[in-house]
């Protein structure tokens, strides 16, 4: 994996959040806000609830190509133990943010049947998938972040926007690619 030559990993990171969110019948203009067509949303419960539902949807996503890939035995020896983390990362980030949701009154989105992942034969596909994600999410975060007014919901995408940008160094590392 490593020994590639460095190249630039294509990501079409706004679509593919998008899609995500989308699926996860997240509300439109938090949608609007990742694609980049909406600049701002109204400050508000409702916003805070759409954002935090939005970022469920995603980490919902992570922990099923975490699952996929531990279940499946693709991720190398060496890589395991980053899985292993990067999953419990990502399930501590969904239950933080569920139990700030129902703390509010909402009903945060539960995790989709199927999540569509492609064939995932090597561990390089399920490496490069689990990068894509981890890329999503932190632009995801870092697009929506500004939009959060509760502290305690900010403080929590803070932190988990730090996660999202170690497991996607690591995943870049492990793949040869430029960090940024």
């Amino acid at each position: 994996m490593a020994d590639r030559p460095r190249e630039r990993l294509a990501v079409p990171r706004r679509d593919f959040v998008a899609r995500i969110a989308r699926a996860a019948a997240v509300a439109p203009a938090v949608v609007g806000l990742i694609e980049g067509s909406v600049e701002a949303l109204p400050k508000g419960q409702d916003t805070d609830l759409a954002v935090l539902f939005a970022a469920i949807a995603l980490e919902h996503q992570a922990i099923a190509v975490y699952d996929q890939g531990l279940k499946r035995d693709l991720f190398p020896p060496g890589l395991k133990g980053y899985a292993t983390e990067f999953r419990g990362d990502h399930l501590g980030h969904r239950d933080t943010q569920v139990a700030i949701a129902e703390e509010r009154g909402g009903r945060p989105p539960a995790p989709l049947g199927r999540y569509e992942m492609g064939a995932l034969r090597t561990a390089d596909e399920l490496i490069r998938h689990a990068l894509l994600i981890e890329v999503a999410a932190e632009r995801a975060y870092q697009a929506v972040v500004s939009q959060i007014r509760t502290k305690d919901y900010l403080l929590s995408a803070a932190f988990i926007l730090v996660d999202e940008v170690r497991h996607m160094t690591v995943w870049r590392r492990v793949l040869g690619l430029k960090i940024y």
